[in-house]
């Protein structure tokens, strides 16, 4: 599988998470490399087989990092994701996330629920990075607009919760793999975004997406631990296990 592909994957993502994104993409086999200066960005977008960007701890340098490597990618054809990190609380993070998907359209745009609904024009409640729960709906109510947002970007929008939404627009998967422990530690978020990407280097788009979620998701489920502390250290050891996962493990619902 990944193991196989030695991908090189491009990362300009958030300080907090950016080791543990990195460890998760060796896990999987892939190459990271976490370049965010303005002078080398585009080059080694052009090097890459996927880009990874994700708008958490936003700052100057990676925002015009960011832009480069999305036109980049574009220009030539090479996959990529954005992770719509805090937008449903900062507008300077909103207005650059719009004014970037207006510019170089992702292959992918990942976020919560309170994220997905900020950017698509709709109340968002939230007041920090996670979801609000005043933004929790019936989830055949979200895959009703979800798919319209991706129909109309023309991308797969994946939305992340306590069960995911994976749509291309057409095709609609709702995944509710996954544990409660992801929430105990910081830039679980972010590691999903780098596994997506990761994927969208070996997979077509929305197979990518389905098949990173589940992957990451039944890998924490399988890990053992006492606490946040343990589940963290092991956590990895488990997406490097990947292969010998049984895709029945996967817990999907696929709507028309």
């Amino acid at each position: 599988m990944l193991k196989q592909t030695n991908n090189l994957i491009h990362c300009i993502t958030n300080p907090i998470s950016i080791n543990d994104c990195a460890n998760l993409i060796l896990a999987l086999g892939a190459k990271p490399i976490m370049a965010c200066h303005p002078d080398e960005v585009e080059s080694i977008t052009l090097n890459s087989s996927a880009l990874a960007l994700n708008l958490g701890n936003f700052d100057d340098i990676r925002a015009k990092s960011m832009m480069m490597s999305a036109k980049c990618a574009k220009g030539n054809k090479i996959p990529f994701i954005l992770d719509l990190v805090g937008v449903a609380c900062s507008t300077l993070r909103l207005n650059y996330a719009k004014e970037l998907v207006s510019v170089a359209c992702p292959t992918v745009i990942k976020g919560n629920i309170s994220e997905c609904k900020a950017f698509y024009g709709m109340t968002s409640h939230a007041h920090g990075v996670d979801a609000d729960i005043q933004d929790e709906e019936d989830i055949y109510e979200s895959c009703k607009w979800l798919k319209e947002m991706a129909l109309h970007l023309g991308c797969v929008v994946v939305c992340s919760g306590k069960i995911d939404v994976i749509t291309d627009g057409k095709e609609v998967n709702l995944i509710s793999n996954g544990c409660d422990m992801l929430s105990r530690i910081t830039g679980t978020g972010c590691m999903l975004n780098v596994a997506i990407a990761t994927f969208l280097a070996s997979f077509p788009p929305l197979n990518a997406c389905v098949k990173a979620t589940c992957y990451y998701e039944v890998a924490a489920e399988k890990t053992e631990c006492s606490g946040p502390g343990t589940f963290h250290m092991h956590f990895l050891d488990e997406i490097y296990k990947l292969t010998n996962f049984d895709e029945s493990l996967f817990k999907i619902e696929v709507l028309g």
